[in-house]
């Protein structure tokens, strides 16, 4: 496994491991969040219905003391419709001494049908639960107040609520009762209370326990599919409260929670991709250019060594002088001339880079004629082109005044076309072309030699690049000059494309504004 796939499994495993982990963790806490959701409403369910249940209990309470004081006047008919007046569930207030000799039973109504059809059941009914009496008489005796629930028949039972409770007065004890409306009861009175409550924070709703029919809601709508937990109202056992998040369901709260959860987690795991990649990135651009410097040092080494040795042999062979004829001695001199030239090519061309690089190389771009440019470097190069081997064409489809140095555009095109003929071993031609796109001129440098793959394309204008395998490799070079043509060219507002197919040749195509 090479340095850069490691260091990519290294990041994937630093970044990304933790992420997926409590992604995992977060999808399995889904029915914990649930349950602990529901423990909250629990929690609010029983404060609330302790609220509710004790303030009915207060209402009745009220009902009891007024009625107590009631009996005990003599306006008790005017008194008692007062008070059914003013609260509307109560139907009926009924009275029946505990002694049949120590008074009458005593009756407050507003409806007379009701009462007349009803009476003797309720004189039954009260007779009937002589244990529920006791207990209540019990109470009474040790100073406490208590009503308990009188049975109504199956036909009232469906539409009213039968309260007892012990009262005293002048002739003794009684059980004294209402009947009331528990729908009314519900909407009239404790609904205010209900929506004082919710503040608009979460539902309440009171439904009917045998068909779950809905009586009050602190909403308008019908609500009862939103309604999480119910319990039974102590003083209307026949009726449950329910509460619910408002305006939802509790999975819907849990799926939201958990959506919002898993977006921040995506959001998350994307940035987390982004940086993983820009540091992979990175390190594989710093790991790249380590291994292009190792390359570097030993190419150049290679190339430096190659005409230090030559020139080392040849001038000591001169300086013994082994060489038998001046034919011998001139030729030595040429090829010490041409090694040096090269050393100092090599030379030339590492100490251009390092300048450009660090910026201390300063342009002076001027207005040049790039075809009258081109005609003279091919005049100067003809005779090198020629001794290689190679033809050329050149062609100005239109004059091209471009803003360029000089010096540093004469480098330029001549790194190009020493490119072309370094890579074109067998088909020695080369094709140059120059004109105008609009905006900018441009020259087009053309071989037909081996070509360069796309994979290699991405990075031949990296610092120290060279192809390491293929026809490419071959080749002698310090993986300096095609940097160091875009360098120039960046200094000069100018650009450098390449399109190459492997065995079939380069174009490389230099772009340079135009002068006004």
């Amino acid at each position: 496994m090479n340095a850069t796939r490691r260091i990519a499994l290294i990041l994937t495993a630093v970044f990304l491991i933790p992420v997926l982990f409590f992604s995992a963790y977060e999808i399995s806490s889904l029915s914990r969040d649930e349950k602990m959701i529901e423990s909250i409403y629990q929690k609010q369910l029983e404060a609330i219905l302790f609220s509710i249940n004790q303030y009915s209990d207060d209402l009745i309470g009220n009902w009891v003391a007024r009625t107590e004081n009631l009996l005990m006047s003599e306006n008790l008919q005017a008194g008692g419709r007062e008070l059914m007046m003013v609260n509307t569930p109560l139907k009926l207030i009924f009275s029946y001494p505990l002694q049949s000799e120590s008074g009458r039973s005593k009756f407050i109504y507003l409806d007379t049908a009701f009462f007349l059809s009803h009476e003797p059941e309720f004189a039954a009914r009260v007779a009937a639960q002589q244990e529920e009496i006791a207990r209540l008489v019990k109470y009474k005796k040790s100073g406490f107040q208590k009503t308990a629930v009188l049975p109504l028949s199956d036909s009232l039972r469906t539409a009213y609520l039968g309260l007892m409770f012990v009262t005293e007065d002048e002739t003794g004890q009684s059980i004294t009762g209402f009947i009331l409306d528990p729908e009314a009861f519900v909407e009239d009175l404790m609904g205010p209370r209900l929506q004082q409550i919710s503040e608009n924070q979460f539902l309440l709703s009171v439904t009917h326990k045998s068909d779950q029919r809905q009586i009050y809601s602190t909403q308008l709508r019908d609500s009862t599919s939103s309604i999480i937990l119910q319990k039974d109202l102590w003083l209307i056992p026949d009726y449950s409260i329910g509460i619910g998040p408002l305006g939802t369901s509790l999975s819907k709260i849990v799926r939201e929670r958990t959506t919002t959860n898993l977006i921040l987690l995506l959001g998350m795991a994307v940035v987390l991709l982004v940086a993983v990649f820009l540091a992979f990135r990175s390190v594989r651009q710093e790991v790249q250019l380590a291994q292009n410097k190792a390359e570097f040092v030993s190419n150049v080494s290679h190339e430096i060594r190659t005409p230090l040795a030559l020139i080392s042999m040849f001038a000591e062979t001169l300086e013994m002088g082994r060489v038998p004829t001046e034919e011998k001695k001139k030729e030595y001199y040429s090829i010490l001339h041409k090694e040096t030239q090269r050393l100092t090519a090599i030379v030339n061309k590492i100490l251009n880079f390092s300048q450009t690089e660090a910026g201390k190389k300063t342009l002076h771009p001027e207005r040049l004629n790039l075809t009258k440019e081109v005609h003279e470097i091919l005049y100067t190069y003809d005779f090198h082109l020629k001794n290689k081997g190679f033809t050329y064409e050149f062609q100005a489809r239109e004059e091209a005044w471009v803003m360029a140095d000089q010096a540093a555009l004469t480098e330029v095109i001549i790194n190009l076309i020493d490119n072309a003929i370094k890579y074109s071993p067998e088909n020695r031609r080369i094709e140059l072309t120059t004109g105008t796109d609009g905006k900018k001129g441009y020259l087009a440098v053309r071989d037909f030699g081996v070509g360069i793959s796309r994979a290699d394309q991405k990075h031949i204008f990296d610092k120290f690049y060279r192809v390491s395998t293929g026809n490419l490799a071959k080749a002698s070079g310090t993986g300096l000059g095609l940097s160091l043509v875009k360098q120039l060219l960046e200094q000069q507002n100018g650009q450098i494309s390449v399109y190459s197919d492997v065995g079939k040749g380069s174009t490389f195509t230099i772009y340079l504004p135009l002068a006004t």
